[in-house]
């Protein structure tokens, strides 16, 4: 994984830091997205069809679970842009493509203020297992 590739997509995905909306980010990257509730297998998933970059998004989720799985489908987008993702909600999976999206979102959240969210800590209780196992395996990549 070519973290300083990462970086550099980050800062131009956000107009070095200007973007701090995740739909703001999709949108000026021509990334649609698609909400609705599809129950509790799926977080999320991305599709690229007929030229069209596309996330759907699980309103079943809590605010900040929408926003991990976001960044997370925004990752595919921009790094795996032709190839198919989903976002599970039984964890986090052991593979290069999931771990290069995971550590982009990672970096992404940190740039529009997720991280430093106070109301990340307020709503800790709505963040489900796979949240708080993604929170604790990728927030060391903040640092990085």
């Amino acid at each position: 994984m070519d973290k300083d590739f990462i970086n550099r997509k980050i800062n131009e995905i956000t107009q070095h830091g200007k973007l701090t909306n995740l739909q703001e980010i999709a949108k000026a990257n021509d990334i649609l997205i698609y909400e609705g509730n599809w129950g509790t297998e799926t977080a999320g998933a991305y599709h690229y069809r007929y030229r069209i970059k596309i996330i759907m998004l699980n309103t079943a989720l809590t605010y900040y679970h929408m926003q991990i799985v976001l960044a997370h489908e925004i990752a595919h987008a921009i790094i795996h842009p032709y190839e198919e993702a989903n976002f599970s909600l039984i964890g986090l999976k052991k593979d290069k493509k999931e771990n290069e999206a995971n550590y982009f979102a990672c970096k992404l959240l940190d740039v529009v203020g997720f991280w430093g969210n106070e109301n990340l800590c307020i709503y800790e209780d709505e963040l489900s297992k796979a949240d708080r196992c993604f929170i604790e395996a990728y927030r060391k990549y903040v640092t990085e």
